[in-house]
């Protein structure tokens, strides 16, 4: 006779003295009560977790399966109890709260930690087998060019270097990017990049500019030494994008959109860091362009505030020795650095798309803040942009959730406040890093510089610039769908 599952496993539990005495062999177990793994639990990681945590993903470990997940669950609430997961460092502060939220905030409601806690104190069942939701997917929509370098860099020694590549999209029209997503090809080594579109000259008998340059040197597609100034200060360049590991697409909202006119580059200067470590693994970091030929009714572009090494911009601080210094001493646990500056003739108020903080090692956090010249009723005297703590492994660009037209803005006359805190003693796992890349024991003086064992405090903001009235299209039927 052939047994059916359930009596054989009986069966074969009896002839090992381990089957329950009496007469519920073949009863069913209690049903689960509370939250479950597939009914409960699944859901909420995979919308907040799994994006990372998975195979494949920049995560170190998977939280798509029950038997990987339940044995570190109390881990793992703990973690998103202290805030430390997901990673989402924006903050609001009793003196620093922006008034908008953010798009795409991965941080679990108060129930959704309570599912978590109860599932945890029940034993964390698993409860009735279900397929598991799929994890969010971080890549930009609708790609249809993609530039990747014909020839990859290698770094070399321990040093930060600052390369370049000008890449072809091949346009021969005034085409628009509506979004754009870099790809490093060794993340081990590239610290950030910085991209932009390299227009060329615009009247046939002016002289070659960069873009004309290039195209005579023969150097498309080839890595070149760009530690001299950088792409932005190049002459008819347009910021597109300034990327860090960790960091979101940009993905325009309907009718906003970066030119890239007829004949233009895409330059990407790359800042790489070896750090001590094997770097004789090639890069080439790739762009994903999301091109249009309809004209958009607003300009995207980027553009950053802070980095003040000296007065009037940069203010008194601790520790000054003669008058304001960006110093951040040695085995100082709490520095904070501040700046102000004020803003020179605009056109038009400008709205914000995004905040971008950005800073190294030794920092720890970051408020951005403005006091309007002329405020609204929509657009108030006082107003904090970012608030937020730093994590150097996990940067992000901060989208404010609101449509364009009720976006903060700024206008002529603003002033723009940052103020940022750093740790610069061995309490600060960032710090231990740095001195053993830099074979150091203790720490030491940080300064302002480019390098990565130097510092910055700076706010990179996506800006929202409209058309001059004339220039707007004709209908809303021109733009982008």
């Amino acid at each position: 006779m052939v047994l059916p599952p359930r009596a054989a496993i009986v069966t074969l539990l009896t002839s090992l003295g381990l089957a329950a005495c009496g007469g519920g062999d073949d009863a069913d177990p209690p049903p689960v009560t509370g939250p479950t793994w597939f009914a409960d639990v699944a859901p909420i990681l995979a919308e907040h977790c799994m994006g990372c945590h998975k195979d494949g993903g920049i995560a170190p470990f998977v939280l798509t399966d029950y038997d990987a997940a339940a044995p570190i669950a109390p881990q793992l609430l703990a973690a998103i109890e202290d805030g430390v997961m997901p990673p989402f460092d924006a903050r609001a502060r009793p003196d620093c709260t922006p008034r908008h939220g953010w798009q795409d905030d991965p941080r679990l409601s108060t129930a959704e930690v309570d599912t978590l806690r109860a599932w945890i104190a029940n034993g964390t069942p698993a409860g009735a087998v279900a397929a598991v939701p799929p994890a969010p997917v971080y890549e930009l929509a609708g790609v249809n060019r993609t530039l990747v370098p014909t020839t990859p860099f290698v770094t070399t020694g321990e040093a930060d270097q600052f390369i370049c590549f000008a890449l072809d999209p091949d346009v021969s029209d005034l085409t628009w990017v509506t979004g754009l997503q870099v790809r490093a090809g060794n993340p081990d080594v590239v610290h950030h990049a910085v991209t932009v579109a390299l227009f060329p000259k615009r009247d046939p008998g002016d002289p070659d500019g960069p873009n004309e340059q290039l195209r005579a040197a023969g150097t498309i597609g080839v890595p070149f030494d760009c530690a001299d100034g950088g792409v932005t200060t190049m002459a008819n360049s347009f910021l597109l994008s300034v990327w860090t590991p960790g960091n979101q697409p940009i993905d325009l909202p309907r009718g906003v959109a970066a030119p890239l006119l007829a004949r233009s580059l895409v330059v990407i200067q790359i800042h790489y860091h070896p750090g001590g470590r094997l770097t004789n693994l090639p890069d080439a970091t790739a762009i994903d362009l999301r091109l249009d030929t309809v004209r958009p009714t607003q300009l995207y572009t980027a553009t950053a505030v802070g980095n003040a090494g000296r007065a009037p911009d940069l203010l008194a601080g601790p520790g000054d020795r003669a008058g304001p210094e960006f110093r951040i001493p040695a085995g100082s646990a709490d520095h904070r650095e501040s700046m102000r500056f004020t803003l020179g003739a605009l056109d038009a108020p400008l709205p914000l798309f995004s905040a971008y903080p950005h800073m190294h090692y030794v920092g720890t956090g970051i408020d951005v803040a403005i006091t309007r010249a002329n405020p609204t009723a929509a657009q108030p005297a006082d107003e904090c942009l970012y608030s937020g703590d730093w994590n150097f492994d996990w940067q992000r660009s901060y989208l404010y959730d609101q449509p364009v037209a009720t976006l903060p803005t700024v206008a002529t006359g603003d002033v723009i406040e940052l103020a940022c805190s750093y740790d610069n003693s061995l309490r600060n796992p960032f710090v231990q890093r740095a001195l053993a890349e830099a074979g150091l024991a203790a720490p030491i003086d940080v300064v302002l510089g480019e390098e990565t064992l130097d510092e910055m405090c700076l706010s990179i903001f996506g800006v929202v610039v409209p058309f001059p009235p004339a220039a707007r299209p004709a209908t809303d039927a021109d733009v982008r769908a």
